[in-house]
């Protein structure tokens, strides 16, 4: 082979290289654009359960949560249980508004049935509940306000 030869052999070679590591770098390109643009999923229905801290405010009384328990029904609809010494249900209805967060709209609940208000639901990444915010104004024109944190993964025995 002369020379001249191959040297066109060589540089034939050379682009063929940058060309196959161009594709390969499309490739990998192309599956990062395709995993990050994708949404994450919807939820359609949730039951979960947190132990932790948080409390109950009234105007009246201050009292301590261990623990809640959220269900978030396919129909929209949401129930909410607070655990202190007693055991208090919240009803209303459910959005999801971001990636983990859920809006709540109070419709009844709060001991004596007719309570109206908002809130939000923070979720952790695995669906887990992170934290729990709600205000309510209940039949006797008092406000509730709840405040939960859910203990971390690692703080649990």
């Amino acid at each position: 082979m002369s020379r001249e030869n191959e040297g066109f052999a060589v540089e034939e070679l050379k682009q063929a290289v940058v060309a196959r590591r161009l594709t390969s770098l499309a490739v990998v390109l192309a599956f990062v654009i395709i995993a990050t643009a994708s949404p994450s999923p919807k939820i359609t229905s949730l039951t979960a359960k947190a132990d932790g801290e948080g409390t109950i405010t009234t105007d009246l009384d201050k009292k301590k949560i261990s623990a809640v328990l959220v269900t978030l029904k396919e129909d929209g609809s949401a129930q909410i249980s607070l655990f202190s010494d007693m055991q208090l249900l919240v009803e209303g209805t459910w959005s999801q508004s971001g990636n983990q967060t859920v809006d709540l709209k109070i419709t009844g609940g709060i001991v004596s049935g007719s309570a109206t208000g908002s809130g939000k639901l923070l979720l952790r990444k695995d669906n887990s509940i992170k934290k729990l915010s709600l205000r309510v104004k209940s039949s006797n024109n008092g406000v509730v306000t709840v405040e939960f944190v859910a203990a971390s993964p690692v703080d649990k025995p």
